[in-house]
């Protein structure tokens, strides 16, 4: 597993697109003629979340493809560029503007929660660019503080945001303590904690920091619950009739709602040519909560 961090002092004001960092899980960098798969991950996660299932598939696909897996804006470590701005249209760029640099033309997208919205908005605005996707446990829909999920993830958002790391000497074991208040589900609070990192200081003392631009994030929240197709930039104002007509596998956990029977009217609507299947007991986590049934799927329709 390589790692690369090319940070670079630029002039964000310039840029169009975060320069995203990101994991590559194989060393068949050359020679492969299938297409390579970049993993996206959801809100408050990163690239490292993907590790073990990017280090899978490089090492039992038959077909032989790139493995990456980037840090979306305002995530992992992508502090060397904080955004203010979080649209779907704003983080699909990013994902295209990492396509461009790696020089890929054409990818299958697999992604989580936020990522799997991020790569339909990929998918939606360009689709000569992506080759497939596999979209796990997220619908092209806006959620409500009328849906129990979303709303669970409005409140540690929130909590966050309210978690004071300015004392020295506060430990993640002191975080933890706060979030319990909140957030009783201890593999979510572990979850949340891996987005603390100790820095320095100049006085040589260390202090707590988040890994994810926080402010952004919660002021952001509502780009984020919602899919807004009229936004697509795509040269047409005809948004509800935008479709990616390539192949969209879904992948649902059981235990999860933020999949419904009403939302598959608009799945079909914007992607067609769509595969719905459910792992059982699983939530919405389902790559890290049932890993060997989504690797499982995911090799099936990469192999396919």
């Amino acid at each position: 597993m390589r790692h690369y961090t090319r940070a670079q002092d630029v002039d964000t004001d310039s840029l169009s697109h975060v320069d995203l960092k990101y994991l590559e899980f194989t060393d068949h960098s050359t020679g492969s003629e299938n297409d390579p798969v970049i993993l996206l991950h959801g809100l408050l996660g990163q690239k490292r979340n993907f590790a073990s299932l990017g280090n899978s598939l490089a090492l039992q696909l038959n077909k032989k493809r790139r493995i990456f897996a980037v840090d979306l804006r305002n995530h992992g470590d992508n502090t060397h560029d904080w955004r203010n701005e979080m649209s779907y249209s704003h983080m699909a760029q990013d994902v295209l503007g990492f396509m461009d640099t790696i020089g890929i033309q054409r990818a299958v997208l697999i992604g989580h929660s936020m990522g799997g919205k991020v790569a339909k908005s990929l998918a939606l605005s360009n689709p000569d660019r992506i080759s497939g996707l596999v979209i796990l446990d997220i619908a092209p829909v806006t959620y409500t503080e009328n849906d129990p999920s979303w709303n669970a993830v409005q409140g540690i958002i929130q909590t966050l945001k309210e978690v004071d790391l300015t004392p020295g000497g506060k430990t993640k074991r002191d975080v933890d303590m706060e979030l319990r208040k909140s957030v009783e589900d201890p593999a979510l609070r572990a979850f949340v904690l891996t987005n603390l990192e100790v820095i320095s200081l100049e006085d040589k003392s260390q202090q707590l920091r988040w890994k994810i631009n926080i402010d952004a994030v919660a002021d952001q929240l509502h780009k984020i619950a919602s899919f807004d197709v009229q936004s697509i930039d795509i040269g047409s104002d005809e948004g509800l009739g935008v479709q990616y007509l390539g192949d969209t596998f879904l992948i649902k956990g059981g235990a999860s709602s933020f999949v419904k029977g009403s939302h598959m009217p608009v799945i079909s609507r914007h992607f067609p040519n769509y595969m719905l299947t459910t792992v059982k007991g699983s939530g919405h986590w389902v790559h890290a909560e049932s890993p060997d049934a989504t690797l499982a799927l995911m090799k099936k329709y990469l192999e396919r």
